[in-house]
């Protein structure tokens, strides 16, 4: 059975037990299946994460707290993941953005990613799919070298192709350059012109959020000094987006750094149908926040610790 068909008996079977109320003889019947692999697949729903405590059905459930993030930000949808002491916060939320990939895929979407630990997680949770085509995936920013945690950016565009069926396209420069003028000719390109003008038709953009100070990949890395960045903080810089700098109101924080950053620019992620944000923990809070005011986001994929302190930082900007 296709991972794809086998997902879609996995929820079947779940809400017709968890939700409808039969008995897993009903179901048996009901589906032509035997009781004990009905018993099988319900064991199998509950290790996969598709049952919880309530069935994980994005689209037709939503709680108070993401109704509440959904109405004050202006999103087009917001999944909280509820508090859970067992497990990987970060592969938690990275399961629950590739679910979510998985019920907007359409045929011929264009797909672009930033990199890092939590996609490197929702590329590995990818659902292998054989249904839709002309998928392309490309990649929004450079990548970095010289850091002592790896950012998984080819081994996330090799998951996207090879679970997707997509062509991948990898943006193979350095995340900032020295001058405007190389990345000029880094722009001319050929592979580098194929991606920009992708973008421009980007249907999905799945990006993390980058902290600020010094374990962010762009100072360990050496693209930015410390002096500067200290600097930068003292003018509001609270994290990046695909590389981009940005302050609690989501606006470019340094002029002169955005000229030589290797990344297809927010104007262009902000026109893509699907902008889904996916990140938590206490050190993505303030870039969270800046990226929800700045509207870089119309989806927000998160946890119930990191959405409370969002809101607790909205509610002191307010008061």
């Amino acid at each position: 059975m296709e991972n794809y068909q086998r997902q879609k008996l996995l929820v079947q079977v779940a809400k017709l037990y968890y939700e409808k109320n039969y008995s897993q003889e009903e179901i048996s019947k009901l589906l032509k299946l035997s009781r004990p692999y009905i018993s099988k697949l319900l064991h199998a729903a509950r290790q996969e994460g598709i049952v919880r405590i309530e069935i994980v059905d994005s689209f037709n459930t939503e709680t108070k707290l993401e109704k509440l993030f959904r109405s004050r930000f202006q999103l087009e949808k917001a999944i909280i993941l509820p508090r859970n002491k067992d497990g990987n916060p970060l592969k938690q939320v990275g399961e629950a953005a590739a679910r979510y990939l998985n019920e907007i895929l359409e045929d011929g979407m264009v797909i672009g990613t930033s990199w890092g630990g939590t996609l490197y997680e929702c590329s590995g949770c990818l659902t292998k799919r054989n249904d839709r085509a002309r998928l392309t995936y490309i990649q929004l920013c450079g990548g970095v070298s010289n850091v002592n945690k790896t950012v998984y950016a080819s081994e996330i565009a090799n998951n996207f192709a090879e679970s997707l069926g997509s062509t991948a396209y990898l943006m193979q420069v350095p995340a900032v350059v020295e001058n405007k003028e190389i990345k000029s000719l880094f722009w001319k390109d050929r592979s580098m012109a194929q991606i920009i003008e992708y973008s421009k038709k980007m249907d999905v953009a799945i990006f993390t959020a980058g902290t600020f100070g010094e374990k962010n990949a762009l100072v360990r890395a050496g693209y930015l000094e410390r002096e500067r960045m200290k600097s930068l903080e003292k003018e509001g810089a609270v994290g990046d987006i695909c590389s981009h700098v940005i302050d609690l109101q989501g606006r470019i924080c340094d002029p002169e750094l955005e000229e030589r950053t290797m990344a297809i620019s927010l104007d262009t992620i902000k026109k893509a149908r699907y902008r889904i944000a996916v990140a938590q923990g206490e050190s993505k809070v303030a870039s969270l926040y800046g990226a929800l005011n700045g509207r870089l986001m119309n989806v927000l994929i998160t946890n119930e610790e990191t959405a409370q302190s969002i809101l607790d930082r909205f509610e002191k900007m307010e008061n």
